[in-house]
């Protein structure tokens, strides 16, 4: 019977809370009512209405006025009506469930009969009990979605614009011919000499690739097309790096150096350059040579003259830069003379999109193409040191 108890004062409130909003609802709908009233009032004045029409008008919001009104009363009456059914249900099923206990109980005065009302109790909101659906998610940009390559070789060397996809471009011999200069003795010849030149043909090729994604993927996320477009072009700067460096590598002088570190090193390299008459204005090395070099300290040998770090690890060695770079081959370096090479560009770096690739169309898909048609023009490939660190 408490329990009883409980489930009615319960009840009770449950309709206190109905009544209470359907009686603001019905003096929402009583200002609407006395406002419109007014209208029709002006509207008579204002369009010269007869009495009959003003009439008509004001029965018709009257009417609505009263659908209302019956609409909030019968949702009280269902919302009554559910409650009390339920009471039934479950006073059924205590009798049903305890009807041995009941007649033990008829016999003794009532006592030995105890049942529980099911009904819902007031507790703590958490998500997992109270929350149908899924919370609600903050969306934050991200600037960092991936890491790039610094620098690409396409801001270290000159790009020549071209409008075929040949080049071709002279080079001297090495040595450059027969011959040479000397003093001429009185009535005598002079000194004759010849240079040998030679044509370098360099067919210049596409380095491209594409991408294909869905136009739901490209429209649900806002930040995707951006990504794609700075996601190839970094792509095809890494592909492009590194047959650069290839390249350069597989025709550069090859470095000869008796230095027990990589400072020393670096100092022999330069020295080897400068033998062949080039002027070394750059150096290129893995990130493990870099750290070699930031790590030279007088208390274990001598550090080589010239070198400077700054406070922020930035190295110069006889003024030359000292660059990291993550796609040079490991355990090996550059030194070069940066002047003696240039990429050729025939169709210049884009990105692209379309939707009428294959069946992009069809199924909605959407391509991004990103390339460009380019070699790497080696004015002269001796320019270059390639060497251990």
């Amino acid at each position: 019977m408490e329990d009883l108890k409980k489930f009615e004062a319960a009840l009770d409130a449950k309709l206190a809370e109905q009544k209470a909003e359907v009686a603001v609802n019905t003096e929402k709908a009583a200002k609407a009512f006395e406002s419109r009233i007014e209208q029709i009032n002006e509207e008579l004045v204002k369009a010269n209405k007869t009495a009959a029409e003003a009439r008509n008008e004001v029965l018709e919001a009257k009417a609505s006025f009263g659908k209302l009104q019956a609409k909030e009363s019968a949702k009280v009456a269902t919302s009554y009506g559910e409650h009390i059914m339920n009471i039934k249900n479950e006073i059924g099923s205590a009798i049903e469930k305890g009807w041995s206990d009941i007649k033990s109980a008829a016999r003794g005065n009532g006592k030995g009969f105890n049942y529980e009302l099911d009904a819902k109790s007031v507790g703590t909101m958490t998500i997992g009990t109270n929350l149908t659906g899924s919370v609600y998610t903050s969306y934050v940009d991200n600037a960092y979605l991936r890491s790039y390559v610094n620098p690409h070789l396409r801001s270290v060397f000159n790009i020549i614009p071209v409008s075929t996809g040949s080049v071709s471009f002279p080079r001297g011999n090495t040595p450059v011919g027969e011959g040479s200069f000397g003093k001429q003795t009185e009535g005598s010849d002079k000194p004759q000499v010849d240079y040998d030149v030679t044509v370098v043909n360099t067919a210049l090729s596409f380095i491209a690739g594409y991408a294909k994604v869905s136009r739901q993927m490209i429209d649900d996320l806002p930040f995707l097309q951006a990504y794609l477009q700075q996601s190839l072009i970094e792509d095809f700067q890494k592909a492009e790096d590194t047959y650069y460096l290839n390249a350069i590598a597989s025709s550069a002088t090859a470095g000869s150096s008796s230095g027990a570190n990589t400072a020393e090193k670096f100092i022999d390299y330069v020295a080897q350059l400068g033998a062949l008459n080039w002027m070394p204005n750059l150096s290129l090395m893995t990130h493990a040579g870099w750290a070699a070099l930031l790590k030279t300290k007088p208390a274990d040998y001598s550090v080589p003259g010239g070198m400077v770090i700054d406070n922020n690890g930035n190295v110069r060695i006889l003024g030359i830069p000292v660059v990291p770079h993550s796609l040079v081959t490991a355990n090996r370096m550059y030194v070069l003379d940066t002047t003696k090479y240039a990429i050729a560009q025939q169709s210049g770096l884009n990105v692209r999109s379309t939707e009428f690739d294959q069946d992009d169309f069809i199924k909605n898909l959407i391509t991004f193409r990103c390339e460009a048609r380019c070699e790497l023009l080696q004015f002269q490939p001796s320019a270059a040191v390639f060497g251990a660190i």
